[in-house]
């Protein structure tokens, strides 16, 4: 279903974006995404996950920060750049998850395997980088948000715990434990603000979304788990747009398509969920078909397309408040998967 309208609220697939690749106009396991102010989306590809006695430049290909532009429609998105690389080094990463852009235009990204935050100009050069642990593999950061006075709210998907430091690496705050009561956490992941600054955290395996407010004091909780429509089955993501309603990306691994966005109010009144509308190709994944005549006999042959249009455990979510859009990061599918929310949109009167 192209257009779902729901609740007063219509969200219209737009195109996708994306191809596997290790380099260039693909993605490598897509999830973090954050939109610049010079209407670069970085994408972060977290890459194979190898981690071996091998150097390690031959391990973990792909890992990398891609720059695009979304585009308005089919074919209008352009690949502007990439930048990172794999590496235990300054600068470098080994499982990025995801990136946040401050108030002075600085990217940072979070490393879970090396427990540290590195962050890069707008045009991926790198400044700094600081350690959350002295024994790395121990908090795993994974999500991270920024707050308006530039505070880093870090998710700890291997610590159950949420930290919020400065931008300088200083560590202000902690809460959280393992556990499933209110407050406590298990194997966190995506993290998001509001407008109003509260704190939404997909915990990930306790099959939820929990909000605090900035200095970790539990407010509510959103969803139980399930795998129908409106319940939750290991939420990786979170994000919430102008007018407060929430989107939670869901990898749902026991359901027939592997994965949803459900949406819901700013009351967490479930609205609809969106299940992955991918009915065209992406212009990458077209390009890489015709260059191959073998690829397109093949898909010729098969009875129906339906089941790549959904999501494939989708890892990320982001609203682009500019263009009033969800941006969902489809990582098994490598690719993006985009939805206009329509503001004004009619129900055709069809008299048949």
């Amino acid at each position: 279903m192209l257009t779902t309208t729901a609740n007063g609220r219509t969200y219209d697939y737009s195109h996708s974006i994306g191809r596997g690749a290790q380099s260039g106009m693909g993605f490598n396991y897509p999830c973090g995404m954050a939109f610049g102010p010079n209407g670069i989306t970085y994408v972060i590809n977290r890459g194979a996950e190898t981690i071996s006695n091998v150097p390690w430049n031959k391990t973990g290909v792909g890992a990398r920060v891609s720059m695009i532009t979304l585009g308005d429609g089919h074919g209008e998105e352009t690949f502007t750049g990439e930048f990172g690389k794999y590496g235990n080094g300054e600068g470098e990463f080994i499982w990025p998850t995801d990136i946040a852009i401050s108030s002075d235009d600085t990217l940072y990204v979070t490393d879970e395997h090396m427990d540290k935050i590195l962050s890069f100009d707008l045009d991926g050069k790198f400044i700094s980088e600081f350690f959350l642990t002295d024994e790395p593999g121990t908090f795993g950061p994974a999500g991270i948000t920024i707050d308006n006075e530039d505070n880093l709210y870090i998710t700890g998907s291997f610590a159950s715990q949420i930290r919020k430091y400065s931008t300088a690496g200083d560590l202000i705050s902690s809460w959280g434990e393992q556990g499933t009561a209110e407050g406590q956490l298990n194997r966190p992941w995506g993290i998001t603000i509001d407008s109003e600054n509260t704190i939404y955290v997909a915990d990930h395996k306790n099959h939820r979304v929990q909000l605090f407010d900035t200095n970790g004091n539990f407010k509510s909780a959103i969803g139980s788990y399930g795998n129908k429509f409106g319940e939750l089955d290991h939420p990786t993501a979170v994000a919430v747009d102008t007018n407060g309603d929430i989107y939670i990306s869901d990898w749902a691994p026991n359901d027939m398509h592997w994965g949803k966005v459900h949406i819901f109010s700013k009351d967490a009144t479930y609205i609809v969920s969106l299940a992955g509308d991918a009915q065209q190709l992406s212009r990458w994944a077209e390009m890489t078909i015709a260059a191959n005549t073998d690829y397109l006999r093949r898909r010729r042959e098969v009875k129906s397309t339906e089941s790549e249009w959904s999501f494939v455990l989708p890892t990320g979510i982001a609203f682009d408040e500019q263009n009033g859009r969800v941006v969902i990061a489809d990582c098994q599918r490598q690719r993006l998967q985009i939805y206009n929310k329509l503001s004004s949109y009619m129900v055709p009167q069809l008299n048949l």
